[in-house]
């Protein structure tokens, strides 16, 4: 009997351990209220396949620069869903929030490279940097409603806005030689930025004109920065792993976007027969493009890690 009784104490007394457990589990549990904001970072894997605004690891810096000046037209360089962004959402309602993304990636490339120093004279070797600057950046943001259903630890999300993206660049070149009428109105600069022949490609693409028989570019603005403004809708599931944190994954489509670029253009320098003088000529390459991109390709994968204040 005795034992009997001993045991119904412990029996009751872990049945009350573990209701005081549950009870305090149910307390910890948190659910998103009206006011709360998150901050997030999440992960797109398929932007991947996009245009890349930073050299890779491993590449020569000569060529990264060169891939863009040779390209004497046109370029499209907009990508859609970042390959990062961060994430802020405002809860406004219990089944609604207001949600923004940005994202951004760039590079400012400075290229140097010796070239003969033309006012040196043949014994001293002198030296002098030309410097090739190569601007490259892109910035998405992304403003939505998200809908959601909460259903114990989960939240199901749908989420519809506009997303804006910028992205492109420019390349400017300065060189360690001036034009100088002793030296034919021609420098010493890198190989591939010396005088083309007539209808070469080229960083330095030239056609005789406006007087000018030697040129050299001082500024390429063959991408441009290009605008794009779309719809984006995502849908998704969100878990509540801890109190505060929940980990995402969300399909993404931008069904439809607007693209505009720009006026593009090539500056050079040379000298000019007809003034007697230096003189720069804006050689353009295009007056500017404009595109609607549509359709179900453009499909993205969002993974997000967020925290709720």
């Amino acid at each position: 009997m005795k034992k009997t009784i001993l045991l119904l104490m412990a029996v009751l007394t872990l049945s009350t351990s573990l209701s005081a457990q549950d009870n305090k589990s149910k307390k910890e549990k948190f659910t998103p209220k009206v006011g709360n904001l998150s901050f997030g970072l999440t992960f797109n894997p398929m932007a991947l396949a996009g245009k890349s605004y930073q050299p890779a690891k491993g590449d020569f810096v000569g060529n990264y620069i060169n891939s863009y000046g040779t390209e004497a037209k046109q370029m499209w360089v907009l990508g859609t869903e970042p390959l990062a962004s961060l994430m802020l959402k405002y809860r406004m309602s219990e089944v609604m929030s207001l949600r923004a993304n940005i994202g951004f990636t760039g590079s400012a490339i400075n290229y140097k490279e010796y070239v003969d120093d033309d006012r040196a004279d043949a014994l001293s070797n002198g030296k002098v940097v030309d410097v090739i600057h190569n601007n490259q950046n892109n910035v998405s943001l992304a403003l939505a409603l998200e809908f959601h259903k909460l259903l114990g630890s989960f939240q199901f999300n749908f989420g519809i806005g506009l997303l804006y993206g910028v992205g492109g660049g420019r390349i400017t070149y300065t060189y360690g030689n001036p034009l100088t009428l002793e030296g034919g109105w021609q420098r010493t600069t890198m190989p591939y930025l010396q005088q083309a022949a007539v209808g070469e490609k080229g960083l330095n693409e030239w056609r005789a004109a406006n007087g000018i028989a030697a040129a050299y570019p001082i500024e390429s603005y063959n991408q441009g920065y290009v605008h794009g403004l779309g719809l984006c809708c995502d849908l998704g599931l969100e878990w509540f792993c801890l109190p505060r944190v929940s980990v995402g994954l969300s399909m993404t489509i931008t069904p439809v976007m607007g693209v505009f670029q720009p006026q593009t253009y090539t500056v050079y320098e040379g000298y000019s027969t007809y003034k007697d003088a230096l003189d720069t000529y804006n050689k353009l390459v295009s007056p500017g493009s404009n595109a609607v991109l549509y359709g179900t390709d453009s499909l993205g994968f969002r993974f997000s890690l967020n925290y709720y204040l």
